[in-house]
């Protein structure tokens, strides 16, 4: 394997180096010097014995269903979901006769005979595999055989296949016999409006009421099975499946001719979701070490969020979390305040519906909307951030969107209606409308969202100008924004810490070295001696730590705590680490900005896809948060964006304005923009870029407008 990767990665150098031969500005032919590339589902699959997912973490989705298997078991299978059945507490475990030997698969860690032996697997998008090994002699007769399970979370119907292989090692026939052990459970057809945060609730306890076939009042399990005993012989193979179906109760389905059309299904709707899903995402292939493998988990970060079921509100579905049945929703502040840009390259037009099904809720009264269009949550003080920044980016992306506009400028409009009249600013109240964080501070009268503020009426300003906007409005936000970042300046900003205080009503005030500090750096509203006092902190044991940041200082004794990672302490919620190094790429600090994403790369070699939150003095996820997170996409984000600066503007041009380590190689293939398509080669200290397949600038990194 790592020589095939070898030999790849010399072919694309010995391409790029022909290429950087050629004069800067001359012309060069029609032919394309970077091959077509996208992205396949083997180029996704993360060997399990590598893996550092807890246990309850490790999931496979199809866009339909979710399910987990049975930890350290080679064909034991646990929970499945798929909107609006939760199949809570569901349990598969096998137990193969062999020969008339049982042969049990629960994952035993004692000695002897103990069973079938787990002896790992791969994770895929479309199905996890997991291989076994049996090898003993039983009554003088030597008994060996291998398993290799596919479990296939189902298309266009709840519930899961298991295609499993046995191959027979010995020298003569070999009689099996499958003999799954079902716990049915406690099902529940869940409301498309109740799939929120958390995982569904427990149903009431099914029941068997017939041979393969369990219910309780309202849903329905069967068990589908294809050759359950079967002769092996010498030296052979042989292919044999298993299907577990979750329908409502008194809905009949129809049972296919062979299991393996399931499959077959399920194969093609993932290969249909990446042909449209990464049509704009390109390839990206470098030599830093460890970037490559971290951009692509976050690429799968994306597309392990997309639901295609056409009874939900929006089709595709974007959900902010949800391959382990919590969190199939939408919240604003994940999805728009941290990935925009992956999410539209993702999505395409389509973003535009997870849009507008934002603006149907009223983010003034919810930040999260449910499967069926249902608004969720609380009038959330990042939320009409998050929306001006999603629209921002579709902008730039697709053009002039009207519609979202004018719901961006009522929402800035009717926020504005909050500020203090003393001071300018607005009091965002306590911490479940901010940071939930489990000590006193950054509540109130906080830097941000606050500075945040001034950068949507300076964008509302900019797009309105585009738009035609009536320019004593457009004056009036400008000057606003003006007036916020003195506010926030003169009130928030301690001179004697170099650090942002947050203010209480009663005038109580805080000094708290979070994060969020950075958001208000990239909203534009320090002066350069405030930024570079706040970059001061971004050092080993201050926010930086071996592998990631902390959402805390560990240098502030009063609020730093590690057990609550997300804004609290010891780790982070997984999309601060790169927008915080995606914020240094836009000041113009690459070398810190690629230290920090650095720290992050243990993930790409260790996760399936990006959880809700890691760990930053260690290679570790905390169990009790959920499996992953739409905000994952903003890794990638920050090398598409930061590191290779592509720059899509309001007045629909793209620029590009890369900042590579000049030591180092990057190949960026298919990045796709309005119907064209840019590849970027660096090498040698030189910079090529291609729209379309032909060259059209070859010199030294500096910013280049491409279209």
């Amino acid at each position: 394997m790592r020589i095939g990767k070898l030999l790849i990665t010399s072919s694309i150098v010995w391409t790029a180096f022909t290429v950087c031969d050629a004069q800067p500005g001359k012309k060069v032919g029609s032919e394309k010097i970077l091959p077509d590339q996208k992205y396949t589902l083997e180029d996704f699959a993360l060997d399990l014995n590598a893996s550092l997912s807890p246990s309850n973490h490790m999931w496979v989705m199809s866009g339909w269903s979710t399910v987990t298997p049975v930890s350290n078991t080679v064909m034991g299978v646990g929970d499945c979901y798929g909107p609006p059945l939760a199949g809570r507490d569901f349990r598969l475990v096998m137990t193969l006769a062999v020969n008339g030997h049982p042969v049990k698969d629960i994952g035993s860690t004692g000695k002897g005979d103990v069973g079938l032996l787990y002896s790992g697997g791969k994770w895929r998008p479309d199905r996890i595999i997991r291989n076994g090994t049996y090898h003993f002699i039983v009554k003088n007769d030597l008994i060996s055989f291998s398993v290799q399970s596919e479990l296939i979370p189902l298309y266009n119907r709840t519930g899961f296949l298991l295609k499993m292989t046995l191959k027979n090692r010995t020298g003569k026939s070999m009689n099996v016999k499958f003999m799954p052990d079902i716990s049915p459970g406690k099902p529940l057809v869940n409301p498309l409006s109740s799939w929120t945060f958390g995982q569904p609730p427990r149903g009431n306890d099914a029941k068997s009421d017939g041979d393969h076939h369990w219910s309780n009042e309202s849903v329905s399990i069967t068990l589908l099975k294809e050759s359950p005993e079967m002769e092996i012989a010498a030296d052979k193979s042989k292919i044999t499946y298993l299907g577990i179906v979750f329908t409502e109760k008194n809905k009949p389905f129809l049972p296919p001719e062979s299991l393996k059309e399931w499959e077959v299904e399920t194969e093609q709707a993932w290969k249909g979701r990446l042909a449209w899903a990464l049509n704009n995402i390109p390839v990206v292939e470098s030599d830093i070490p460890g970037l490559d493998d971290y951009y692509k988990r976050s690429v799968v970060s994306g597309l392990v969020c997309i639901w295609e079921n056409p009874s939900f509100a929006v089709n595709p579905f974007l959900s902010t979390l949800g391959i382990d049945g919590g969190g199939i929703c939408s919240y604003l502040w994940d999805f728009a305040g941290y990935s925009p840009q992956m999410a539209s390259l993702l999505l395409g037009d389509k973003v535009v519906d997870n849009a507008k099904a934002m603006t149907a809720i009223d983010l003034t009264k919810y930040y999260a909307y449910t499967l069926d269009g249902s608004g969720i949550g609380v009038p959330y003080s990042y939320s009409t951030w998050s929306y001006v920044n999603l629209v921002w980016t579709i902008w730039k992306h697709s053009g002039e969107q009207r519609e979202l506009f004018d719901e961006a400028v009522r929402l800035v409009m009717e926020n504005e209606e909050l500020q203090s009249r003393q001071n300018g600013l607005i009091d965002y109240g306590i911490q479940n409308n901010l940071l939930e964080m489990r000590s006193a501070g950054w509540e109130h009268f906080v830097a941000s969202p606050n500075s945040e503020r001034a950068w949507c009426l300076e964008r509302l300003a900019d797009m309105g100008e585009e738009a035609g906007y009536d320019n004593a409005s457009i004056n009036q936000w400008r000057k606003s924004a003006a007036e916020i970042r003195s506010a926030v300046r003169t009130t928030l900003w301690d001179p004697g810490a170099r650090w942002f205080k947050c203010i209480y009503p009663d005038g109580h005030e805080e000094i708290i070295y979070s994060i969020q500090a950075y958001d208000a750096l990239r909203a534009g509203v320090c002066t350069r001696d405030m930024e570079d006092a706040l970059i001061t902190h971004l050092r080993d044991g201050a926010f930086l730590f071996p592998y990631g940041v902390s959402s805390i200082s560990g240098e502030d004794e009063i609020h730093y705590e590690v057990n609550d990672p997300d804004w609290s302490g010891g780790g982070a919620y997984t999309g601060e680490g790169p927008i915080l190094a995606l914020t240094m790429y836009e000041l113009g600090r690459p070398e810190l900005a690629l230290d920090i994403l650095q720290r992050f790369f243990w993930m790409g070699r260790h996760l399936p896809y990006y959880p809700q939150e890691q760990f930053a003095d260690r290679p570790a996820v905390p169990v009790n948060k959920r499996a992953n997170e739409i905000s994952g996409m903003t890794g990638a984000q920050a090398i598409l964006y930061g590191m290779a600066g592509f720059d899509p503007r309001i007045d629909g041009s793209l620029w590009i304005n890369p900042q590579i380590p000049s030591n180092n190689r990057l190949n960026i293939s298919g990045y796709g923009w309005k119907q064209n398509k840019v590849d970027l080669i660096y090498f040698n200290d030189t910079f090529i870029i291609l729209l379309n397949g032909k060259k059209v600038y070859s010199g030294k990194q500096k910013p280049v407008r491409i279209l």
